[in-house]
């Protein structure tokens, strides 16, 4: 026998469930179990955001000419480097407790600063540095590390710089050195010219893409984040399934940083950045940067201003794009629905009663307006 069709998915289930426990069931019992249900809807939303609330995914494609992190425990890089320039360099963190000298013209003069060395080979970053990497337009990559004063830093080196050296096989392939050369120091600045290709790298550690246009105190031009576009994403409750929960994208000289939590001083999170730096002959300009990091929201402050400051998924967000919601969600709210109805079928009756008991009362008492006053005995 062919029939109707039944409805099939999240959709039709939640209409032939209301359809089997509307019959027989008096209006005012279905107009009762409704507002009881919409009163109850928030406390739902609530708790399945609170179901729902994790650690965000964070991806970040800008192009900046600034990027600072300090890199954490076990948080190593090694990166590759020709044609560099080796402008500063100390085995030993500075010592707070030097005094102050202030130098004079006369002095500089005749004590002049350390003679550049050229160095070409694979740069190490240590953990506990801190690192920035800067190039403005199309100039030289310049590359500062400095150790943290730390109880770690007397035994791990905020950086190692190993040089070329030619391989034993008689060939002229050249390789990182080993040992020989290799120099462990707690402060750098290195200047690296950008030739026919590019410097790719990667850095993990916590601080902020872009600079302080608003804040210089140097005689330059502070370095910028030029734009890009910043994405929130999620994973589905039922499946390893990422979607976008919302998308924003950056403008020139935004400063950007991802929280770790929604406290009142926050701690940035953990980030880690691919960066690809192209010459000019590749008409390249900054830095690429493709970053992720998981937290709990997106810190962007633009020209001071932090009107734009923890930016994060709110939860019609995440009820929105949730895919599994688009059946949860009505589920939920059929069932609670039903579960209305169900606990009005002993009490609706009884306040009927109730109501029209009342009712009768009411129209059986006289109104003092209409009954004549009574007259006494004797007028």
């Amino acid at each position: 026998m062919s029939g109707a069709p039944t409805p099939r998915g999240g959709r039709g289930l939640p209409a032939v469930l209301l359809g089997s426990q509307l019959a027989d069931r008096p209006i005012g019992q279905i107009l009762l179990a409704l507002a009881a249900t919409l009163a109850a809807l928030p406390l739902i939303l609530q708790l399945l955001t609170g179901a729902l609330e994790r650690p965000y995914a964070f991806y970040i494609n800008a192009n900046s000419e600034v990027l600072r992190l300090t890199t954490q425990e076990n948080a190593a890089a090694s990166w590759f480097i020709e044609n560099a320039t080796l402008v500063r360099r100390a085995e030993t963190l500075p010592d707070p407790d030097m005094p102050v000298i202030l130098t004079t013209a006369e002095t500089t003069m005749d004590a002049p600063g350390p003679t550049p060395e050229p160095f070409s080979g694979c740069l190490e970053i240590g953990p506990h540095a801190e690192v920035t990497l800067r190039r403005q337009g199309v100039g030289s990559l310049w590359i500062t590390v400095d150790g943290l004063d730390i109880s770690q830093r007397d035994t791990t080196p905020a950086v190692v710089l190993r040089p070329l050296t030619v391989l034993e096989d008689g060939s002229l392939s050249t390789q990182c050195a080993s040992s020989q050369g290799v120099q462990a120091l707690q402060r750098i600045t290195l200047e690296a010219s950008i030739g026919d290709l590019p410097i790719n790298g990667s850095l993990q550690g916590r601080g902020k893409i872009g600079g302080d246009p608003y804040f210089s105190g140097i005689a330059q031009s502070p370095p910028l984040l030029r734009g890009g576009e910043a994405r929130v994403m999620g994973r589905r409750l039922l499946f390893e399934r990422a979607y976008t929960l919302m998308q924003t994208p950056l403008h020139l000289g935004d400063t950007l940083k991802v929280l770790g939590s929604m406290n009142q001083d926050p701690e940035p999170a953990l980030l880690t950045c691919l960066f690809s730096i192209e010459g000019r002959i590749m008409n390249g300009h900054g830095m690429e940067l493709s970053c992720h990091a998981n937290g709990r929201a997106l810190s962007i402050t633009r020209y001071g201003d932090r009107s734009r400051d923890r930016m994060a998924p709110r939860p019609w967000d995440v009820l929105i794009n949730e895919p599994s919601m688009q059946v949860i969600l009505p589920l939920a709210i059929t069932g609670l629905f039903v579960f209305m109805l169900r606990l009005l079928d002993g009490g609706y009756p009884w306040l009927c009663r109730r109501l029209r008991r009342a009712g009768r009362q009411a129209a059986a008492e006289p109104d003092d307006a209409d009954t004549p006053p009574t007259r006494k005995s004797g007028d």
